[in-house]
């Protein structure tokens, strides 16, 4: 469960202000470009500060060590950064389980085995550097790694970004995947997506955002107008800009 009590943050001026919202459900995060998505997502993983309360499962974030941060939420960039290229894949996604590993010790033959079963589902090559993959490959290792940490709560910002269209199915069928105790949070400018996942929105804008608890509440021709400022056409399920 994820809770925020008048939550503000940003970095030189909030971006987001006196935001209080709740859900212990599947949530995605909409908005305009700027509006404040990735900043939220952000502070709810104490990687920037913040004023006002962020819960996790009832415990505030302030009061979680680093080791336990870890193991109950975990944010995926957009784009992979990282500060050696030449590290391989295997090692890449094995990074997943440190918050598991007892000081000094070699990651086990349980946590091996689960990390080249996750590598080989997303068909990367467990022996290629991670320098080496195209931009589609690393935003898959990202979810990989991602995975192989368990972490009860999971926030993908962009995750389909810089995916064709075959990667971008192969990510929503990996979401589909998870675990149905692991809370899923997207970032998302794709509402094709959002709106097929059928989870919780919140609608950043102003500094502040809306909670919508039914996703079909949102997903109307007359609100998506009113969010955007632009008109949208609904067809099958399928949701797109009026061009014309």
């Amino acid at each position: 469960m994820i809770e925020t009590q008048v939550l503000s943050c940003g970095y030189e001026h909030n971006i987001i202000e006196a935001l209080s919202f709740k859900t212990a459900k599947n949530l995605v995060i909409l908005g305009a470009n700027g509006a404040g998505k990735s900043t939220l997502a952000k502070a709810l993983c104490g990687l920037i500060e913040y004023e006002g309360e962020i819960l996790i499962n009832t415990t505030s974030l302030s009061h979680f060590s680093a080791q336990e941060r870890a193991k109950s939420i975990t944010y995926i960039p957009p784009k992979l950064e990282s500060y050696d290229t030449y590290i391989t894949v295997l090692e890449f996604v094995l990074m997943g389980r440190h918050p598991y590993k007892s000081p000094f010790s070699d990651y086990t033959d349980k946590e091996q085995a689960l990390a080249r079963a996750l590598i080989k589902t997303h068909a990367l090559d467990p022996r290629k550097s991670i320098g080496a993959l195209s931009s589609g490959q690393q935003q898959l290792l990202l979810i990989t790694q991602a995975l192989a940490q368990e972490s009860k709560i999971i926030i993908f910002d962009e995750p389909t970004a810089n995916l064709d269209p075959k990667h971008s199915l192969e990510f929503y069928k990996a979401l589909q995947g998870l675990k149905s105790d692991t809370q899923k949070v997207i970032i998302t400018h794709d509402l094709g997506l959002a709106y097929k996942l059928g989870y919780e929105v919140l609608f950043i804008e102003q500094k502040s955002a809306k909670h919508y608890q039914n996703s079909k509440d949102f997903f109307t021709s007359e609100n998506l107008h009113s969010c955007y400022g632009v008109s949208f056409e609904q067809h099958a399920g399928l949701i797109g800009v009026c061009y014309e």
